[in-house]
């Protein structure tokens, strides 16, 4: 990392900005004992992410006078991390009093972790102040050694848990932002156990003379930032992906009400009367959208009599020209016949009715009917081929092949 302590900084925000959402959810059921360990398990790991970075690792040992106390500090925090991922697990596999049993295991088991580490550090000599390669500068000092090898052990196992039931669980979860939010907590658990393994690999090839050193300091760190913040969102996606969805399908309506205005413009212009007098609350969009696609189906219900039913088989034979097919092709079509009606209208040119009834578009819903005339208004804007139906249409008129009736 090119500036750690920003990186681990910002990693540690975006869990505490995790931890707020959560705890919005605990709010809401207090005594709920698996959202309590959710939000704890996001707390530890955003504190742990604050105390690993090197300034903050300065500041602990200078503040209390001690060297590489800031090393036993943050070892402690992962290790109550692991027990919190322990204590979510216990309560996502079994019923509550079950639960309740093996968390209170879990809690015994990991302050038990707790205390060997600071007697393990307690009893070792560290005097030589180390930020960043603790761990490999101390992996064959006594008691420091175990007391390394300890916490990554733990978070390793921690992590494995994690991982494979985070995985197994998304294959089998029905709601989509559920299976999102495990897969991503499933990655996160993956850079927590590869820095584990990547720390653990370093220290072990010190044992044997070997300087793997880097795997440590430089590799290692790769995977704890993305681990919290992979973790953060991942235990927030469930509860707050219905969101996103929200936000997202506002954002396209708007982007679909945009993209009708070539459409609905030019039958404006051609028919006046479809738009009524009365104004729309500026704030009402959705109102706005549904007005507006209305007043598209009233405007193509008032051309028929000057859509000349010769452009249907024209822009067919173009479309598939153009290697165009399925809903493209249709919307080209379409395109094709209304624009040739608006051009038709103006010059009050009209047509036998056509008395072949079109396949309905976009289905019975709103959501299919915007989409249809989307791609309607985009062909109707753009597309090459409609302007080429409408230069053949013209051609073909000019040298009497087309004959259209003018209403006078």
């Amino acid at each position: 990392m090119s500036n750690p302590n920003a990186v681990l900084w910002t990693c540690s925000i975006v869990g505490w900005l995790g931890l707020c959402f959560k705890l919005r959810d605990l709010k809401q059921a207090p005594h709920n004992p698996l959202r309590r360990a959710v939000c704890i398990m996001l707390a530890l790991a955003s504190l742990s992410m604050f105390c690993a970075a090197p300034a903050t690792i300065a500041f602990i040992n200078k503040t209390t006078g001690t060297p590489n106390l800031a090393a036993l500090l943050v070892y402690a925090i992962i290790v109550a991390f692991s027990a919190s991922a322990r204590v979510t697990l216990a309560y996502w596999l079994h019923p509550l009093d079950r639960a309740r049993s093996a968390a209170r295991r879990w809690t015994v088991t990991y302050t038990i972790l707790i205390v060997a580490l600071i007697a393990l550090f307690v009893a070792g000599e560290a005097p030589i102040e180390r930020r960043v390669d603790f761990d490999t500068y101390y992996s064959s000092t006594a008691f420091i050694r175990e007391f390394i090898l300890l916490y990554l052990v733990a978070l390793a196992v921690a992590d494995v848990a994690l991982m494979g039931l985070c995985w197994k669980w998304a294959a089998l979860a029905g709601r989509p932002w559920l299976r999102r939010g495990l897969k991503i907590n499933a990655i996160g658990a993956s850079c927590g156990l590869t820095f584990s393994l990547a720390k653990l690999v370093a220290v072990i090839a010190r044992w044997y003379g070997t300087d793997w050193d880097g795997l440590s300091s430089h590799v290692a760190p790769l995977f704890a930032a993305p681990a919290t913040v992979c973790m953060a969102i991942g235990l927030v996606l469930p509860s707050r992906g219905q969101f996103l969805t929200h936000m997202h399908t506002r954002v396209s309506r708007r982007g679909a009400y945009r993209e009708l205005y070539p459409l609905w413009s030019a039958l404006r212009q051609a028919i006046p009367a479809i738009v009524p007098t009365g104004r729309i609350p500026r704030g009402d969009f959705e109102l706005r959208l549904v007005r507006r696609l209305a007043e598209i189906n009233d405007g193509r219900l008032a051309l028929r009599s000057s859509i000349d039913p010769q452009v249907k088989d024209l822009a067919l034979r173009l479309g598939r020209e153009a290697d165009l097919s399925g809903s493209e092709l249709r919307a080209v079509v379409e395109a094709a016949r209304l624009k040739s009606a608006v051009d038709d209208k103006a010059r009050h040119i009209k047509f036998p009715p056509d008395t072949a009834t079109d396949d309905p578009q976009g289905g019975a819903d709103g959501i299919g009917e915007l989409a249809w005339l989307v791609e309607v208004s985009r062909a109707f804007a753009n597309s090459p081929v409609v302007r080429d139906v409408l230069i053949q249409l013209q051609r073909a008129r000019e040298e009497g092949a087309l004959n259209p009736t003018r209403n006078e």
